[in-house]
């Protein structure tokens, strides 16, 4: 029965990932509840401040989740991927920008080439402008974080201790392009794809910095370049408050369509062409440590 439950140095991976679950999902339920009471504006989709309000809440969850798991396992949060405070916005997460500001660009240039992309100036103007461009800086770089901490993290660590890295990547990005598919309206085959294609880079980038420092930024900047700066649509909707007043002719396969352009097939070879950079420039795996070295002394 032992054998069951415990693997000879600690409760088996799968126990400990429902665990894990049972606290996000328990704890989550209770911060929903208390974020209704507070009686909150309704906000339009894609407005920044929906986002800030849900991807905090996400965050808050996903952190306290972790923090108990890591005192149960006798383990640095660190050991999960998740950096210090002093370290989290340090030269990986400013690599990580790069890369995620960079990548976008790559796609819309090649949209515009093709003819899918037309700029017909800026959408606001003075104080709104600088509200809005702040605004979406603070919800990038939220949905950077909660995303990240929630669904890699805890979770990609615990599980590749049971099935491998590779293993738990696969799983990691197919599943994270289906959450995507099946919880978003409008959704096509190209943003599954997509999805997985760009979780197989962050999950290399983990794995091969150590921190999801580099992942958080990198997510934080291509979501900020899309959905602000470029202005591109996203589950069928401009995002309140972008820079430019653009729109997106042409065939969808170009343009992505309603779902933006992430979903462009462009999309597939510029992060195709990223993770063998990537494979290239970051040479050595650092992460995840053997969960036998990882228990704090």
């Amino acid at each position: 029965m032992r054998k069951i439950f415990h693997n000879g140095r600690e409760l088996r991976c799968g126990w400990r990932l429902l665990i894990f679950c049972a606290l996000f999902f328990g704890i989550g339920y209770l911060v929903t509840h208390a974020l209704g009471r507070l009686h909150l504006p309704d906000y339009p989709p894609l407005h920044p401040m929906d986002l800030v309000i849900g991807e905090g809440g996400t965050l808050t969850v996903a952190l306290m989740a972790t923090a108990l798991m890591a005192r149960f396992e006798n383990r640095s949060l660190t050991v999960y991927g998740i950096p210090r405070v002093r370290d989290l916005f340090g030269r990986l997460f400013c690599k990580g920008v790069v890369w995620g500001a960079v990548m976008p660009a790559v796609i819309i240039l090649l949209i515009s080439l093709a003819g899918g992309y037309r700029i017909h100036g800026f959408n606001l103007a003075g104080s709104q402008l600088m509200k809005f461009a702040l605004l979406w800086i603070l919800a990038s770089l939220l949905i950077g974080l909660s995303e990240e901490i929630t669904f890699r993290g805890y979770f990609l660590y615990t599980l590749s201790d049971g099935i491998g890295f590779v293993a738990a990547a696969t799983i990691n990005a197919v599943g994270f392009g289906a959450l995507h598919y099946y919880t978003k309206p409008y959704e096509r085959w190209e943003d599954w794809v997509a999805v997985t294609l760009l979780t197989f880079f962050i999950t290399l980038a983990l794995r091969r910095t150590g921190s999801l420092a580099f992942p958080i930024g990198m997510h934080a900047a291509f979501d900020f370049m899309f959905l602000y700066v470029f202005s591109g649509m996203n589950g069928g909707y401009f995002a309140v408050g972008r820079l430019l007043n653009a729109d997106f002719p042409g065939s969808i396969r170009v343009t992505g369509g309603m779902l933006g352009p992430e979903a462009s097939w462009f999309c597939f070879l510029v992060t195709a062409m990223a993770i063998a950079l990537l494979h290239r420039w970051f040479p050595c795996a650092k992460w995840p440590i053997p969960a036998k070295e990882s228990v704090a002394r």
